[in-house]
């Protein structure tokens, strides 16, 4: 489920409310880890992924 920018900012300053400032900052904590996730992620470069997969079918193709 993906939601727009400003109902995530809401849903997480609600949720924020009921938290410790311990809880808070473990899950602050986590949601930065997160973005640091997904920043590296759209740094990968998937074009060798292609290559190997086309390998493996074509000895797969090969064995049959």
């Amino acid at each position: 489920m993906r939601l727009p920018t400003k109902q995530l900012i809401n849903k997480i300053e609600h949720l924020s409310k009921d938290l410790s400032p311990a809880q808070l900052g473990r899950f602050l904590d986590i949601i930065d880890a997160m973005t640091a996730l997904v920043e590296d992620a759209a740094t990968v470069d998937l074009g060798h992924d292609k290559n190997a997969k086309s390998s493996e079918q074509s000895t797969s193709s090969v064995i049959h």
